[in-house]
């Protein structure tokens, strides 16, 4: 039997993640039908030897890659090379799988050929052990277990890594995600847009994303430290915008494109709010701002976070306050 849905796991010192990661899939129900595939980007720890064991335990659904380190982008394009099931997923080897939702998701995939498959998932608050909801429902007024056409609906969505399910055969065709870089999941969610054609949405929470640890790349001091990396995705999905444009894939998807391109850019903004107080900062985002506006003017009108719109209108004058809400709002977060 073809396997339904291939997970990969993208691996790098994680020993004290991968074990509660790999067994979230050890479903009696499900494991005839699904391939895990570890990609081990260069573990010097003690992550190779724990995979080994459910790989060599379960070893139709396991399955150990072995690569020189890479970086996220590296060992998810590897797990498109490698990939058998007909729908593809990205779990993360600090975060783990629900059992009742996999259930469903599996159940869901039987069941239908739509392009892409859209559940839910749960922050888990590392340090406080509780978990919360990023988002309730896909879209307002969604009716799930239904396909739709993508277009009729994907300006209402922003799809989430965490949340996505997807025909392998759409992303054997995307360009390559860039390697030995953070932040290239928005180029594995937005490069298969232009194949897209139908969505399913389902209720099930599938996915538990572990936020809250020291090393996470959206930490905002990994954040400062790789904000070249930050530029660099970000640049690459400006100018994948502008070939689609020029492709013509269609208005729906060009929005949806934009939207999403308007919160990443909100994000860089972030950014550059967290450093301290400095004249050269406030250029730099000066800079950023007015190259966004000249040559993505789309996107730079799509956004519409508060402090953003405040500088712009301020013209920058306010640069002083917004770092100070930036910091009250993410003092408030942390608690």
């Amino acid at each position: 039997m073809g396997k339904l849905l291939t997970v990969v796991v993208p691996t790098y010192n994680v020993e004290k993640y991968i074990e509660q990661n790999l067994s979230s899939f050890i479903i009696e129900e499900v494991l005839q039908e699904l391939e895990v595939l570890v990609i081990n980007d260069g573990s010097t720890d003690n992550s190779l030897l724990l995979a080994g064991k459910f790989a060599k335990q379960y070893p139709d659904t396991v399955r150990i890659v072995n690569k020189e380190n890479g970086g996220h982008g590296s060992a998810i394009n590897r797990g498109i090379q490698e990939a058998k099931g007909k729908y593809f997923k990205v779990v993360d080897a600090d975060d783990w799988v629900l059992e009742q939702g996999l259930v469903q998701l599996m159940h869901t995939l039987r069941t239908c050929d739509s392009d892409l498959v859209v559940s839910n998932f749960y922050w888990y608050h590392d340090r406080k052990k509780t978990n919360s909801v990023e988002m309730k429902a896909p879209f307002l007024g969604v009716e799930y277990g239904r396909e739709y056409r993508f277009c009729d609906v994907c300006e209402h969505m922003y799809v989430k890594m965490h949340a996505m399910t997807i025909k392998t055969e759409i992303l054997k065709k995307i360009p390559k995600i860039d390697e030995h870089c953070f932040y290239v999941d928005v180029e594995y969610v937005l490069f298969p847009i232009p194949w897209i054609e139908t969505v399913v949405c389902i209720p099930d929470f599938v996915y538990m994303y572990r936020i809250g640890l020291a090393g996470q790349s959206m930490n905002i001091n990994k954040m400062q430290r790789n904000k070249d990396n930050f530029d660099r995705v970000l640049e690459r999905m400006l100018a994948f915008y502008k070939e689609c444009k020029e492709q013509k894939i269609g208005n729906e998807k060009l929005n949806y494109l934009k939207h999403y391109l308007a919160r990443v850019t909100a994000s860089r903004f972030k950014i550059f709010l967290s450093f301290p107080y400095s004249h050269k900062i406030k250029c730099e985002m000066k800079r950023f701002d007015e190259n966004i506006r000249r040559n993505y003017p789309e996107i730079y009108y799509a956004v519409k976070q508060k402090a953003v719109l405040i500088l712009r209108k301020s013209r920058f004058h306010f640069y002083f306050a917004a770092q100070l809400g930036y910091k009250l709002s993410e003092r408030i977060k942390s608690k």
